[in-house]
């Protein structure tokens, strides 16, 4: 009788093999908005697609460093099986949770925003790659634009997010390359002072990926009477990722707008910011890829834990954006 047992759970086990663990793989944006939750819908869609794995995507409300340090944490607590993150602020994800995530072995990518290149540098394996915009060169296309409008040069005010965010100064040093015709060795670059007749009237305007701080900013530029500056720039979405405030703040300015008192180009080109551009609430939209971003990310992770054959840098495509191809400009 004993023999006959151990024969079926032989058996059994033949028949009914342990599956392969399943994976979870996590995508960290800097906060919740159009842009990155457009990643998050890319992580699901690349996770459904493959046996196995799930993606998290989870991020904070607003963009706070040690918000995301914690639910990076969290992620590492859960046993994550691999991290996709979009970087806040180098050094302090450097020397906290990321060390954490390398001693528990979990692999971590980055993707829209990079660490530094001081914090690469310090800590040495850092991230296994990177995926998203070539932000020097989006840099360069919001400059590409601005030209096209004003091709005698101007007066312009920048807008960022966080002043420390590494991705950000890369695309400020871009669009400061491009119009001075100069070569800058550390972003953000040097403020345009004359230079191919451009000027900078201040320093650049953080919000701190605050939507209503980002409009109210854009508000106060174009209601000076006469126009300190006629070129504005975001390099980030934010003044448009609520559409409605943005186009209850621009109304009082549409004849501005029309006779480009004031020139407006904005980064990234949701349905919601085509829309506006289609009735002519801004000037030009340098577009990104952030589905196509999360996306990549999980693919890229997958292979990493399989021993597989990874790219260590994916740059994803621009699209370029006016009121005259608005419909075409993403296909």
């Amino acid at each position: 009788m004993a023999r006959l047992t151990i024969t079926l759970v032989f058996m059994i086990f033949i028949v009914f093999p342990v599956s392969a663990k399943d994976l979870k793989f996590a995508v960290v944006p800097k906060y919740h908005g159009v842009f990155f939750n457009q990643s998050g819908d890319g992580c699901k869609d690349a996770a459904a697609q493959i046996e196995g794995v799930e993606c998290v995507y989870r991020g904070p409300d607003k963009g706070d460093v040690r918000m995301q340090d914690k639910i990076i944490e969290q992620l590492i607590n859960e046993g994550i099986d691999g991290i996709a993150v979009a970087v806040t602020e180098s050094d302090f994800l450097a020397r906290s949770s990321m060390q954490k995530a390398i001693k528990a072995g979990i692999p971590v990518i980055t993707y829209d925003s990079d660490f530094d290149t001081p914090t690469l540098g310090k800590y040495k394996n850092l991230r296994l790659a990177y995926i998203g915009t070539d932000n020097f060169e989006l840099g360069r296309a919001f400059a590409e634009q601005l030209k096209k409008l004003r091709p005698e040069g101007g007066t312009l005010i920048i807008q960022t997010g966080r002043p420390d965010s590494p991705n950000l100064n890369l695309r400020i040093m871009g669009l400061r390359s491009a119009l001075s015709g100069k070569t800058y060795q550390t972003p953000p670059g040097k403020m345009l002072k004359n230079d191919n007749g451009w000027t900078e009237v201040r320093r650049p305007i953080p919000n701190y990926d605050k939507i209503n701080r980002a409009v109210k900013q854009l508000e106060s530029v174009l209601k000076v009477q006469p126009n300190r500056a006629d070129s504005f720039i975001a390099v980030g979405g934010w003044p448009q990722n609520d559409e409605y405030r943005y186009r209850e703040m621009i109304a009082p300015f549409k004849v501005k707008l029309d006779r480009k008192e004031v020139v407006i180009v904005i980064s990234d080109a949701s349905d919601g910011q085509l829309a506006m551009l289609r009735d002519h609430l801004a000037h030009g939209n340098v577009g990104q890829k952030p589905y196509e971003m999360g996306k990549q990310a999980i693919l890229t992770l997958h292979k990493i834990v399989n021993k597989q054959k990874y790219k260590k840098v994916i740059y994803t495509p621009l699209t370029y954006c006016t009121p005259n191809n608005y419909d075409t400009c993403t296909k």
